[in-house]
Parts: structure tokens; sequence; C-alpha cells
């Protein structure tokens, strides 16, 4: 048993760093689309540009979310079967 509850703590660990790679790629692209629009590299007057960056960023952001709520699954499993050992 004491085997299984190392494996499920390196698979916790393993989710928990995901997560926060996760974090930081959307932090990451949020700030790097926020200094493009600072820096005029995106201009808010064009509608092409808005909307390339705005589907761009909902593919972007979707994917993260979908990985977080992943991740978050399997964080809230793992303990629950740390308590059934």
């Amino acid at each position: 048993m004491d085997f299984r509850k190392n494996l499920l703590d390196l698979y916790y660990q393993k989710y928990v760093q995901y997560k926060v790679t996760t974090i930081i790629v959307m932090f990451t692209y949020f700030i790097g689309m926020l200094i493009a629009f600072l820096t005029k590299q995106l201009d808010i007057t064009s509608s092409l540009d808005l909307i390339f960056a705005g589907i761009i960023s909902v593919g972007v952001f979707g994917v993260c979310i979908n990985f977080l709520i992943e991740f978050n699954y399997h964080l809230k499993k793992i303990p629950e079967e740390i308590k059934k050992l």
C-alpha cells in the first residue's frame, strides 16, 4: 500500500506542476497581448486585428481553461484515493 501512496503522491505533484505551468502560460499570453496593445503593435481601431487577436485569444484561453478543469479534477480525485488506502 505504501508503494501505491507514493505513486499517487507523484501523480499529485505532476498535476500540480501542470496546473502551475498552464497558469503561467495564460498569464504570459495575457501580458504579451497587453504589451502588444500598449505599444500599438495591435491596433484597437482595426477590426481585422481585433478579430484575429480575439480568435487566437479564445483558442489559447479555451485550451488552458479546459486543461485547468481537467487538472483540478485529478487534483481532487487523488487525495480521495489516498484516503481510501
